[in-house]
């Protein structure tokens, strides 16, 4: 078995966070660009990594589904995977939104957003339907990640809001609708997740191991929201509702600067312990800290605070740290194949006894295989 073929079988969801991690990266480092020169070559370089890893990753995907449909069926059904197939739209309308500051054709953007936008909508209805109509979860089996559909909605208008503002007829007012949908559904996601997720922290089990990163996840809608609210601002073209809006902004990264120490004593915590194994989980370091570098130059372009572009520096530098560390980590699993061959598949290639549900959901592939 050659290593595509076992990387098509056994892949996770959650690949496409590698795609949101290094669209995010590439569109701060070009935000970062207009005041730092050499900001602008890492910028292009992340970009077309982006531009491949979004290739690679959508054909083995499209792959995946086609030749192991009941392994597909499987992983959505789980109550902590299935959130993380989310990621893919998503690494779509990242996508977009970084094209849009990239200066690229509105065309261009169109035929990213578009797609992500359908998708995401999709996955928020499939994967939410799947866990009310299912089982209970536990409340050790909420985690941050639930939160990954409902960034996925509130993602729509960064983008979305630059296509609505230069619409004109029916274009305009399917585009506003889009995206005030959209945001609104992902705000009225967040509200209640986020009390699931607090519950999870106060009365549950800590959360350590490959999951540790998904703590992270907590900024991606502090900082997304007010980014999707500024962009719809901003094609309005309000200018006292701007104001009130970066006051709002304002608030947004402050909560998520506050929740970003606590999940960093924690994480700190669980790598002293040895509790924080590496797995594709860690591209959910990147995003969250790279929304919220962008949020944070945003309102620095905004508002004339001197300390703003100190924190978007920092912001900046853990984001650097994070990417490379996502990347490096990767790239290692990847030459080793440890990433293609986790420990609950192993039995595929001779190592370890599987656990029963792994091998369920690989013989379910290999009938599909079969039947294809």
């Amino acid at each position: 078995m050659n290593r595509f073929t076992l990387f098509v079988r056994t892949m996770a969801p959650g690949w496409f966070a590698a795609v949101m991690g290094t669209a995010v990266t590439s569109l701060a480092l070009t935000l970062f660009s207009k005041t730092f020169a050499w900001a602008a070559l890492p910028a292009e370089i992340l970009h077309w990594a982006a531009v491949v890893m979004m290739t690679v990753l959508g054909a083995a995907a499209v792959l995946r589904l086609v030749f192991f449909p009941k392994a597909v069926l499987h992983t959505v059904s789980h109550p902590v995977e299935g959130a993380f197939y989310a990621t893919f739209p998503i690494a779509l309308l990242v996508m977009a939104a970084e094209w849009t500051v990239r200066a690229e054709p509105l065309t261009a953007v169109a035929w990213l957003w578009w797609p992500g936008v359908v998708g995401t909508f999709l996955s928020s209805f499939v994967i939410l339907s799947l866990l009310f109509a299912g089982k209970s979860l536990t409340l050790d089996q909420v985690t941050p990640g639930h939160f990954i559909p409902a960034v996925g909605l509130v993602v729509i208008p960064v983008a979305g809001a630059g296509l609505a503002a230069p619409a004109e007829g029916l274009m305009r007012e399917v585009y506003f609708g889009v995206n005030m949908v959209g945001f609104g559904a992902g705000v009225f996601m967040y509200v209640g997740l986020t009390a699931l997720t607090m519950a999870r922290h106060f009365l549950g089990a800590p959360i350590v191991g490959k999951m540790t990163p998904t703590l992270w996840v907590h900024l991606a809608p502090l900082a997304v929201i007010p980014l999707s609210m500024l962009a719809l601002l901003h094609a309005v073209a309000d200018a006292s509702l701007i104001r009130y809006g970066t006051l709002v902004a304002s608030a947004f990264m402050g909560a998520a600067l506050w929740w970003m120490v606590i999940a960093a004593v924690l994480t700190v915590k669980n790598l002293r312990e040895g509790k924080l194994p590496f797995a594709i989980s860690w591209w959910a370091f990147v995003f969250p800290v790279g929304a919220l570098t962008v949020l944070a130059l945003r309102l620095s372009a905004m508002m004339e605070l001197a300390l703003l572009p100190w924190v978007a520096a920092e912001l900046g530098a853990l984001l650097a740290f994070f990417w490379t560390a996502a990347a490096v980590g990767t790239i290692r699993g990847l030459l080793n194949g440890s990433i293609l061959n986790p420990p609950e598949v192993k039995k595929l290639t001779g190592a370890v006894v599987p656990q029963p549900e792994a091998v369920a959901a690989v013989n379910a592939g290999r009938d599909g295989l079969e039947k294809s």
